[in-house]
């Protein structure tokens, strides 16, 4: 983090299909991902066995969560997180702005003080309900076929994201050191539309 400009990304919250290939492209293009497997093939384990066109049609995200900590090496390296969930495509200019989102929450990860809004093992949680971002009441919720449902190997129609939006908080941005950022993502999913149970 050698700059004051925001960096960031955003990885999918309602698809467990490829959550680290948003739209098709990089989760966190300033960064260099480390793995584990790639960008491209990392998914839940059993996620392409049982959501395929011979199990399970269709899944549907019912909450999700998703979890992050940063590992800085310097002060010079203490940052401002703001995860925002919302729809594909949430842009702000820095991190003062995505925190005015109303389902927008903060942390700061430091090396020369304590982090805050995070957890005692160092990691920053959060948890929600994708139709929470729709607006959409339980019972719609629950009724709901179209815009949270996925076909296998794919995403529902209407995408949300986690938005990841980074930025330095100390006045000397001049040392460059590498960094290590740690996404991990859970699911409760809703497996739908059986079709045949494999034989082996």
């Amino acid at each position: 983090m050698a700059t004051s400009a925001l960096t960031g990304g955003a990885v999918k919250l309602n698809s467990i299909w490829l959550p680290f290939r948003p739209s098709g492209a990089t989760a966190f293009p300033s960064y260099t991902f480390l793995g584990p497997a790639t960008e491209t093939t990392l998914m839940p384990t059993g996620a392409t066995t049982l959501v395929s066109t011979s199990l399970y049609n269709l899944s549907k995200v019912l909450r999700a969560e998703m979890k992050c900590r940063w590992n800085g090496t310097n002060s010079g390296n203490n940052v401002i997180f703001t995860i925002v969930p919302a729809l594909a495509g949430a842009s702000f200019s820095d991190v003062y702005h995505a925190r005015t989102n109303p389902l927008a929450r903060q942390c700061t990860f430091s090396v020369s003080k304590p982090n805050e809004g995070v957890g005692k093992d160092g990691w920053f949680r959060y948890t929600i309900d994708p139709y929470r971002v729709y607006g959409y009441t339980t019972p719609e919720a629950k009724a709901d076929l179209n815009a949270g449902a996925a076909v296998a190997n794919g995403d529902p129609p209407f995408m949300q994201f986690w938005n990841f939006f980074i930025q330095t908080m100390d006045n000397d941005v001049t040392a460059t050191a590498a960094n290590v950022l740690q996404v991990r993502l859970r699911w409760v999913v809703d497996l739908m539309a059986i079709d045949s149970m494999p034989v082996v």
